[in-house]
């Protein structure tokens, strides 16, 4: 779950949430290649293709000198999943990592609620320190409840929609599905968060510096005190 913006910044949009319309490529581009190549050539050619693809697009960044963090995430994680594929000897093992990842999330999520330790707010209190005292303000508390289980719900419609094509013996269909409930959802539950928390716990400004330097607490430096002597 990302963190949350001081309540200063700008509005976040859902093309900035979701990285742009690049973020949507580089994160279908390695699952669409494996797809369409195991569907042509089997299973190995697939998973090579699929590897190489996100090996390109994270050196494409490092040539560009773009932020490579979610290409190095994006290799690791289509690596590890062809890795599982390679193992069950099935296509669609390509995605079970992804699912058990969104079982893991809901559990998470749900368990910290129950807990009253839900945690988005430990993602407040990390990027705003305002926001440090959550546990104790009925306000922040429930904002930080909310946005968790905005995040349970998110992870629970992907595990039941994919687990469902799992078992089905879907590739296609389960292609299609962790693509549109990818990075498309997570901008929607991203804004979701910022919405909840800017409502439920809104933060005053912080408090605005002296407008004149050269007064302190009420008192005239020396400077200016010479200047009244002439």
């Amino acid at each position: 779950m990302p963190g949350l913006p001081a309540p200063e910044t700008p509005p976040t949009t859902l093309s900035e949430a979701i990285g742009g319309p690049r973020g949507i490529i580089d994160s279908s581009l390695p699952t669409v290649a494996f797809v369409a190549v195991n569907a042509q050539a089997g299973l190995t050619a697939g998973i090579v293709v699929a590897v190489v693809a996100a090996a390109a697009l994270l050196v494409l960044r490092i040539v560009r000198r773009e932020p490579v963090q979610q290409a190095f995430s994006g290799l690791f994680a289509v690596a590890f999943a062809a890795f599982v594929a390679s193992r069950t000897g099935d296509a669609k093992g390509f995605f079970l990592p992804g699912i058990a990842k969104n079982a893991v999330g809901v559990v998470v999520a749900l368990a910290s609620v129950a807990l009253r330790r839900p945690v988005v707010g430990y993602l407040m209190a990390g990027l705003d320190l305002r926001y440090l005292g959550w546990r104790d303000d009925p306000r922040q508390r429930r904002a930080a409840i909310w946005a968790t289980l905005v995040w349970a719900v998110v992870f629970g419609v992907r595990f039941v929609v994919q687990g469902v094509l799992y078992l089905a013996d879907q590739d296609g269909w389960l292609a299609a599905a962790n693509i549109a409930l990818g990075l498309p959802l997570f901008g929607v539950a991203v804004l979701a968060s910022f919405a909840i928390v800017r409502r439920l716990a809104p933060l005053p400004p912080n408090p605005p510096g002296p407008a004149d330097p050269s007064v302190v607490e009420g008192e005239v430096v020396a400077s200016d005190r010479l200047a009244d002597e002439r």
